[in-house]
């Protein structure tokens, strides 16, 4: 967005999903669905409620989800998607919410067993906002894609399972994984100033037909060749880090080991020597990895230090089913519940 205030977030990161996950599952969990609505075609309104509780938690395709006391204009028809979410998950109960691995993806299951639907929302690049069935199955979508691995398309399989990691190599594998990223950079960069050199070689023949002075066609300018960023470094080690956290964790790991860090992002590898790099670079992944588990449960990816929630005694079930009182367009004879 342009000019954002000092308070407005544009996109979640991996850790503000972690960290909204685990923080509205104790409210939404175990809620029946008892309407959706869309404010837009990338912003839903789910409206939740259980016995003395209501919320609406609201999903904006690419960019957030969170509650909201925020109340939407009746009157509006809803869109075709809308229908179908209301079709297949009206009245189900919300049985869990989890960001898938550590992407910045969430994954809603309503109902239980071969009866559940997920309704997926991803929060990158366009977002999607996807309904599958039990198998992950894609049953409706906001928009089809296609990659390389993967269709995201009806009727294919959501690949629930390429989801982003943790890490991409083994803590202890730091130094090879980045012996290989630099020399891929550094082979990058060779390869480039030999086509500049041969290029300045083609002008410098031409000029020389026409007569002119060679030197003085030869181009000033060479791509300079920076070194890469520690930043971008961690990243390519820790996809789950956003360049905030892998700043913050860099800054850590640098006062870990008494040395002073003033802003992280002006740190490159040629700042270090090259044998100390490995071990800065698994401190920060550490660093990185407890502050994702400072907001994260024991069942989470890569685990957590908030305590894990109880599972709900099979009479809370029971009680919340009275839960309707207000919507006279709620019907109750589609619930399936185990």
């Amino acid at each position: 967005g342009g000019a954002e205030g000092a308070m407005v977030k544009s996109r979640f990161t991996s850790l503000d999903v972690r960290a909204m996950v685990n923080s509205v599952r104790p409210a939404i969990v175990h809620c029946k669905l008892t309407n959706v609505y869309d404010i837009n075609s990338k912003v839903y309104l789910l409206k939740l409620q259980r016995k003395g509780f209501k919320c609406f938690l609201l999903l904006e395709s690419g960019v957030r989800f969170h509650l909201t006391s925020y109340d939407r204009d009746k009157s509006s028809i809803p869109s075709n998607y809308t229908m179908k979410l209301r079709k297949h998950i009206r009245t189900r109960r919300l049985t869990a919410i989890e960001q898938l691995g550590c992407d910045r993806c969430i994954d809603l299951t309503f109902g239980r067993g071969e009866n559940s639907f997920h309704l997926i929302l991803e929060l990158y690049v366009s977002g999607n906002l996807l309904l599958t069935d039990h198998e992950y199955r894609i049953l409706a979508l906001l928009r089809t894609q296609t990659d390389q691995q993967s269709k995201v398309a009806l009727r294919q399989i959501y690949p629930v399972d390429s989801a982003l990691g943790l890490l991409t190599v083994p803590v202890a594998q730091f130094p090879d994984a980045i012996d290989d990223i630099l020399n891929v950079v550094s082979q990058r960069q060779e390869n480039q100033e030999i086509q500049e050199i041969e290029a300045d070689d083609e002008k410098a023949k031409a000029a020389s037909k026409k007569g002119e002075s060679a030197f003085a066609k030869r181009s000033k300018k060479r791509v300079s060749h920076s070194a890469m960023p520690l930043v971008q470094l961690l990243h390519k080690l820790a996809p789950f880090a956003d360049p905030a956290l892998c700043a913050a964790s860099i800054c850590k790991a640098l006062q870990g080991v008494g040395q002073e860090c003033e802003n992280a992002f002006k740190l490159s590898v040629e700042d270090f020597a090259a044998e100390d790099v490995a071990g800065l670079m698994q401190a920060a992944a550490e660093a990185a990895l407890q502050t994702l588990q400072g907001v994260s449960r024991p069942g989470d990816l890569g685990g957590g230090g908030l305590p894990a929630l109880e599972a709900p005694v099979d009479g809370d079930h029971a009680e919340a089913e009275g839960a309707e009182e207000e919507d006279e367009d709620d019907e109750d004879e589609e619930e399936e519940e185990e």
